[in-house]
């Protein structure tokens, strides 16, 4: 190919925020990013913290290309619709959601293809956690994410808007939880 040929072709994007939403499919980005976030992990010398902060940029970046400019003021209702119908459904991802007050929703997830795809069990769930993180803390810089009780071996999900001092000492529970459950489970 001569270099006229060379410049003529045309570039593929270098990202999956460099892809108009409408024309990629959403769960190869997700993929690509869990396995750059493996990667990363396997070079980290299996730090759990990579995993989930390399899936909370992930899911900044869906909110910035995907949510942002939908509403300015969300409601937490508001903000779970639109993330269900344009982050969640395109995913592959479900959620039952049993509480969703003004400040606080709780949900199972009931549905997450990446743990289903993936080897790595406990990878995956932090991982997917980090998503919701990052698409949350988006929404709702005051707010966190908690780990409730388990259920079926899926654990309680916990939004809300503002968070504690002691909800924000969270994360690293949340890291511990996820890790030691995965291992529990696949002995």
């Amino acid at each position: 190919m001569s270099e006229s040929e060379i410049k003529r072709k045309p570039q593929g994007p270098s990202s999956w925020e460099d892809v108009h939403p409408d024309q990629e499919p959403l769960s190869d980005w997700r993929q690509s990013a869990f396995t750059a976030a493996m990667e990363k992990l396997q070079d980290e010398h299996q730090d759990p913290d990579s995993v989930m902060r390399m899936g909370e940029a992930f899911g900044r970046g869906l909110f910035a290309q995907r949510i942002k400019e939908k509403a300015p003021d969300w409601t937490l209702k508001e903000w779970l619709k639109e993330l269900e119908k344009d982050v969640w459904r395109p995913m592959g991802t479900e959620f039952t959601f049993t509480k969703i007050s003004h400040d606080v929703a709780t949900t199972f997830l009931n549905r997450n293809p990446l743990a289903h795809s993936s080897q790595e069990q406990s990878a995956s769930s932090l991982f997917n956690f980090g998503v919701m993180r990052g698409l949350f803390l988006s929404a709702f810089p005051q707010g966190e994410l908690l780990i409730g009780e388990l259920n079926n071996n899926h654990p309680e999900v916990i939004f809300k808007t503002i968070a504690s001092a002691k909800d924000r000492l969270e994360r690293e529970r949340v890291i511990h939880a996820l890790t030691v459950m995965k291992k529990e489970v696949g002995d």
